[in-house]
């Protein structure tokens, strides 16, 4: 059976949603992804066209974690740092505030100042333990005022769950309503944000209580522990309103470490696997409605040739200044789907898709100038943590269908390359082989195309 043609006329457009929501209550139906639908392999669906989200939106979804003020590590050589950063394209850091002497603080803010000049801005951590003294308004200008005015947010303190704090919830609680309010008391209290406090557990947050009138946003510290990233959703954001209500959430902390000798803590996964989940890891997230997330961490912090200790390892950058794989996905993904700018109407497309085999998951997205990007993976693990090798997944063959003829259709494969694998030009029609990793179907429609929106049906179909 061929795959449905998509509907366009107003009377099969009605039908179309009527037999959707029939398909809906029969099927074996695996979820909603974001503002976009997915489908086991084992069901044909059908359903309304979908409406793309924000390229740009999506871009800036995309953090990192650093540690600017270990000068005896990695960190130290901050050259590296900051063309590195130039040049996988991330323009948002998570860093810690410490306060010391003038020289101190003239070097480690002067970096923050020096990425500024690149686009960089910072989620800047504020805890107890670093001794900052009491909160005000002007010390939090103090340190927006020597970071080069840098700072997008001031977050709460980092896992106290885990301290040795025996009444962290309250210093939890106190601290946050002393961020919130030195925060609205700055001369640039517009444009900076608050973020609550993160948990090492976020089921632990039920003991600091519903923080929501304090924070902008709420924070979650998600950890896939090796397994591949779909696994955090949507539970742990359910988990988190206990703290932060309906506040939207950002994820300050998640990733992968390659230490593979090290099983004291979560497992490790290969280079070559961090490379496939990474990226999976921030189209999760985003399309789960997540702000923003921030990988853990930018570099590996010091030489472990025997891959002995995990806190040494979770870096995109190892030891020696080389890049990882994961590294070359990000910068490749981040430059595929890069924009200047929102666009000023989201539109939808109408696509259908055929293809048998595992789960796929999608999320599209648009750019301002009217280009469509379809990304589109295998949401199937890439690695075996239990006999720590890689999984072989095949290529899950399929074929995309445009109601409306394309201008051009070019494929990406950001894990393995920057150029396109395939352009095509004035077509409805194309087709995709599906790894696990994410598949970039840049889209440009052909004038006047783009506008409509019409049925698309996505699925399977016996071959």
């Amino acid at each position: 059976m061929k795959t449905m043609i998509a509907l366009v006329s107003c009377t099969l457009l009605l039908l179309s949603c009527l037999m959707f929501a029939v398909v809906l209550r029969g099927s074996d139906w695996s979820g909603r992804l974001g503002n976009s639908w997915y489908i086991s392999a084992s069901t044909n669906t059908i359903s309304a066209s979908e409406r793309a989200q924000s390229a740009f939106a999506f871009i800036n979804s995309i953090g990192m974690n650093t540690h600017l003020n270990y000068f005896d590590r990695l960190y130290g050589n901050f050259p590296l740092v900051e063309h590195d950063l130039a040049s996988l394209g991330v323009r948002h850091l998570r860093d810690g505030v410490h306060l010391q002497d003038p020289a101190y603080n003239q070097t480690l803010y002067g970096r923050w100042a020096a990425l500024g000049k690149l686009g960089i801005r910072f989620d800047a951590v504020l805890d107890p333990r670093s001794k900052l003294g009491p909160f005000t308004g002007q010390l939090l200008n103090r340190v927006e005022m020597l970071s080069g005015n840098t700072i997008e947010a001031f977050e709460g303190p980092n896992e106290l769950d885990i301290s040795r704090i025996t009444d962290w919830p309250q210093v939890d609680r106190s601290y946050t309503n002393q961020i919130f309010s030195a925060v609205h008391s700055m001369t640039a209290a517009d444009s900076v944000e608050v973020i609550g406090p993160s948990m090492a557990f976020v089921a632990r947050g039920s003991a600091v209580g519903n923080l929501s009138d304090r924070i902008d946003f709420g924070n979650l510290h998600a950890y896939p522990a090796g397994k591949m990233p779909s696994i955090l959703f949507p539970e742990q954001l359910i988990q988190a309103r206990a703290i932060f209500g309906a506040r939207p959430v950002m994820i300050t902390e998640s990733g992968y470490h390659n230490a593979l000798n090290d099983h004291t803590d979560q497992p490790g996964v290969s280079e070559a696997a961090a490379a496939k989940y990474i990226p999976r890891l921030f189209l999760d997230a985003f399309a789960h409605g997540v702000v923003r997330t921030y990988l853990y961490e930018f570099l590996d912090e010091a030489p472990d040739p025997e891959l002995r200790s995990n806190q040494l390892h979770w870096g995109l950058i190892r030891a020696d200044g080389t890049e990882k794989p994961a590294f070359h996905a990000l910068k490749n993904l981040i430059a595929e789907l890069g924009d200047t700018e929102q666009p000023a109407h989201l539109q939808s497309l109408a696509w259908s898709l055929s293809s048998m085999g595992h789960r796929i998951d999608h999320l599209l997205l648009q750019k301002s100038d009217g280009e469509f990007d379809l990304i589109l993976w295998q949401a199937i693990p890439s690695y075996d943590c239990a006999r720590q090798v890689d999984i072989s997944n095949p290529l899950l063959p399929g074929e995309l269908t445009l109601v409306n003829q394309a201008r051009s259709v070019s494929i990406y494969e950001p894990v393995l390359q920057a150029a396109p694998v395939h352009i095509y030009r004035e077509v409805k029609q194309v087709p995709v082989e599906i790894p696990d990793h994410p598949l970039v179907v840049r889209i440009l429609m052909s004038a006047g195309a783009g506008n409509r929106t019409w049925a698309f049906h996505y699925g399977q179909e016996p071959r």
